[in-house]
């Protein structure tokens, strides 16, 4: 059933009587100041006068039914979304308060609904929020995260170097409006001034009098047991410390030393669970600025854990109390940030209000993900699909298929679903925060669908659920900070190598069509596309890149193929080492919260079931991906092991394996999406993605045999399933983007290769022979040295990639244990 129509929905809701309130207010208002209740009025009265007649009618908006039906034409949830961005300017010291007088105008004159909508979208639209980053680069950055490593695999310096980039130039501190807008004017805050009356803090000399002197873990944890025992009874949360009990859900030897978990939650042996934690403190004795980046790299550790086991939580509180200094922050799926800190000596009275209003926060203040409910059958969201009349109650199975192990990042979590009835898990339903610069992924798989892709998920139905810049309404930024990373660690540091190559050239920073070139590929050392003498590295790293851009070359079949034939090789549009920008404006990567149905519900590609079955999914993955490329015009560019899965075929030529998450791909020959970074993973990364240059079909399915091999010796193993200690492919991961791009070339080079298929499990050594053949067409040798680079005709790729899996198939027969 199609959309209503704003016409459609302002005459089905009528405003009526809706603003004879502030109509009466306006009256009331003239007739204490003497004037007649005329048009004339409106500009007798002085500014405060129609500021505060004007947030009265946004008020008197809101209220009415319309509001949120008629659609936002900032992109938000609706309309009433815009009138309290509307709101809030208007309540600032700076905002015009012309821009709202037509709109008063309108309704004081008793115009039309029609007329009265039209000025509340003309005043609503003139609004443009601040807080956005609407800069575009010449293709999207890469910018990895600390996603990839889990169980054992956990070290701490590499986690600690991961979170640094993944957090990196999103760290916000003294944010203006962060304490009144998180403990100021809620429903428990005449509770909280209670309790601070009870409480009485005494200050002399400067000093409250209670507060531990000097405040050691300790000595604080002792007093803070005393204080909440006098006065946080019987609310809805509750502090405990993990320092005599670790939490439980984790293979992370990080605990914290402060949490809010809530009141009432049962205990296994005697611990809390990460997924109890609700609020993350942090306590130091004194402040120690050259310890500022260690304390916050370790805090944000804590928070990781959080997001992991809450994988669809909105944004995550906490708080550093170093000595008397207390600052607050708050984490979401854009970054972090923190209010401005206060001494508690000097205002303990807020200390007070903060912890105790953390106790009284409800669900949706603390952050959590309220569109899931739940009842006694379990947990359950309630969903109408694209065809469907009516909501539908859709229950979750109890662990996700899927989910990102980050913070910054867009918080991808897969969820199996089925109706009440239904014996079978039906569907798959993805929370995920995607960039609001970047197209629905419910648009992109419409757009296969209406393209008769093969083997992509079907969708059921998708709905916007919330956005950072709604959640972070009522503040004001400042600039970001940025810390030192280790050398080669960012491609921001190709930055300006690219841009003073690209000025060189004649090229601005737009957008450039395939050229004809191709490219000479040296891992080792690269030579000038003409033939020109070796030249030293510096040197020929500069030449190289002219190269891209410029030369015209071939590349040949492997060399140890007599009368070979040619291939024209396809040059990147573009590199996309255009680095991270600080925001120097308060802006942010602005996210928009999502939740997205899809079928069938297959499984993870590694809980395949046989050797046989795994073959096939791999296998039909190659044809969707084909499809979506071929037939779509989509480019998928993000392969990793959560968005394949393994389905159960039903009928003859259904897929085995099917390719799902298109959040960031994007059509053929569209320009960038304007989103400040995309993230990746890092061991799936192809080598010249690593190096920076801008995605092709040809790096998806090098990713795709990163997966395949990733599977094989980690999911391979009978019981231990994670990479063995030893293992090469942990190598995929540490370390900067040039030291894994040189590992990985290193790697696929044929005698080192000999390596990685040692690690292959008993069970797949069947394989070794089609993993040797996956190698040599990605990775053909051109003049002595190995080629990563794209051919034109992507069926040089596709082709032999599907039929070497059709042979080992076969080999596997009909009947396959595993």
């Amino acid at each position: 059933m199609a959309n209503p129509s704003s016409s459609e929905i302002i005459k089905s809701k009528p405003i009526g009587e809706g603003l004879s309130p502030f109509r009466n207010s306006f009256n009331s208002i003239c007739k204490g100041l003497g004037l007649s209740s005329s048009l004339d009025a409106v500009h007798k009265i002085d500014n405060e006068g129609l500021q505060n007649l004007a947030l009265d009618l946004i008020s008197a908006l809101q209220i009415l039914p319309a509001s949120r039906l008629l659609r936002s034409s900032s992109g938000s949830k609706n309309l009433f979304s815009d009138l309290s961005r509307l709101h809030l300017a208007v309540s600032s010291d700076d905002f015009d308060i012309e821009r709202v007088i037509p709109l008063l105008n309108a309704v004081l004159s008793n115009e039309s609904d029609d007329v009265i909508w039209n000025r509340v979208y003309a005043a609503a639209a003139e609004h443009v929020p601040p807080s956005i980053s609407n800069k575009a680069a010449l293709d999207t950055p890469l910018k990895s995260t600390s996603s990839s490593q889990q169980g054992s695999e956990q070290i701490h310096g590499e986690i600690d170097q991961r979170i640094l980039q993944e957090i990196n130039g999103c760290v916000y501190q003294n944010t203006r409006g962060f304490y009144e807008k998180y403990f100021e004017g809620r429903s428990w805050s005449p509770t909280v001034e209670k309790i601070v009356r009870a409480a009485k803090p005494q200050i002399v000399d400067g000093r409250w009098t209670e507060y531990p002197s000097p405040p050691s873990q300790k000595a604080f944890l002792d007093w803070f047991w005393t204080f909440q025992a006098r006065f946080l009874k019987g609310t809805r949360g509750i502090y405990d410390t993990s320092h005599s009990a670790p939490l439980d859900g984790s293979d992370w030897k990080r605990q914290p030393d402060l949490f809010l978990a809530p009141s009432g939650t049962t205990k296994r042996n005697r611990k809390y669970n990460w997924a109890d934690v609700r609020v993350i403190g942090e306590l130091k004795q004194s402040e120690i600025p050259k310890e500022y980046k260690k304390e916050l790299l370790w805090f944000c550790g804590h928070a990781r854990e959080v997001f992991k086991s809450q994988p669809t939580r909105r944004f995550l509180h906490g708080f550093f109390i170093r000595g008397s200094m207390v600052e607050l922050w708050v984490l979401d799926r854009s970054g972090l940030y923190s209010c401005e800190k206060f001494d508690i000596h000097m205002n303990p009275q807020r200390f007070i209000r903060v912890m105790a209003g953390y106790t009284m926060m409800s669900d949706e203040e603390l952050g959590m993900n309220t569109y899931i409910k739940e009842d006694r059958i379990g947990k359950y969201i309630m969903f109408k699909g694209e065809d469907k009349a009516k909501e539908e109650k859709l229950y979750l199975e109890g662990r996700p298929i899927a989910f990102q192990r980050a913070i910054v990042c867009r918080g991808t979590a897969c969820y199996r679903a089925k109706r009440r009835d239904s014996k079978r898990w039906e569907f798959v339903v993805k929370f995920s925060w995607r960039s609001d610069k970047r197209r629905a992924e419910g648009d992109l798989l419409r757009l296969a669908k209406e393209r008769n892709v093969w083997g992509v998920a079907q969708l059921f139905g998708h709905q916007d659920l919330d956005r950072i810049d709604d959640l972070r309404q009522g503040m004001k930024f400042g600039e970001s900070r940025t810390f030192r990373l280790p050398t080669g660690n960012s491609f921001s540091e190709s930055q300006s190598r690219t841009s003073d190559l690209l000025s060189g050239l004649g090229i601005s920073k737009n957008p450039l069509s395939s050229s004809s070139s191709g490219q000479k590929r040296k891992r080792q050392s690269e030579n000038i596309a003409n033939g020109q003498p070796k030249r030293s590295r510096s040197n020929s790293r500069s030449s190289r890149r002219q190269t891209d851009i410029t030369s015209l070359v071939t590349a040949e079949e492997d060399d140890t193929t007599v009368g070979a034939n040619k291939y024209s090789v396809e040059q990147p549009n573009a590199t996309s080492l255009m680095g991270l920008e600080t925001p120097k404006d308060g802006s942010f990567d602005n996210r928009i919260f999502s939740c997205l149905i899809i079928s069938p519900p297959g499984r993870p590609i590694n809980e395949f079931k046989s050797v046989r079955e795994f073959l096939e999914a791999c296998r039909d993955f190659i044809k969707a991906h084909r499809s979506l490329y071929y037939d779509g015009k989509i480019l998928h560019r993000d392969i990793s092991e959560n968005n394949i899965i393994v389905t159960d075929a039903e009928g003859e030529g259904d897929p085995r394996g099917m390719l799902i998450d298109l959040d960031l791909a994007k059509e053929l020959d569209s320009g960038p999406s304007g989103a400040r970074h995309r993230t990746g993973t890092m061991e799936f990364m192809a080598i010249e993605v690593l190096e920076g240059r801008a995605h092709t079909y040809r790096h998806d399915l090098e990713s795709f045999f990163y997966v395949f091999l990733w599977v094989i010796i980690r999911y391979g193993q009978e019981t231990d399933k994670n990479l063995p200690k030893t293992s090469r492919l942990r190598r995929w991961y540490a370390g900067t983007y040039e030291d894994i791009a040189e590992i990985k070339g290193r790697h696929m080079d044929k005698k080192h290769f000999r390596g990685i298929m040692a690690e292959f499990p008993p069970k797949f050594d069947g394989l070794k022979e089609l993993a040797e053949e996956l190698r040599r067409t990605l990775f053909p040798i051109r003049n002595e040295s190995l080629f990563t680079g794209t051919y034109r005709d992507s069926d040089k790729l596709y082709r032999p990639m599907i039929e070497a899996f059709e042979r080992a198939i076969a080999s596997y027969g009909v009947v396959d244990s595993g």
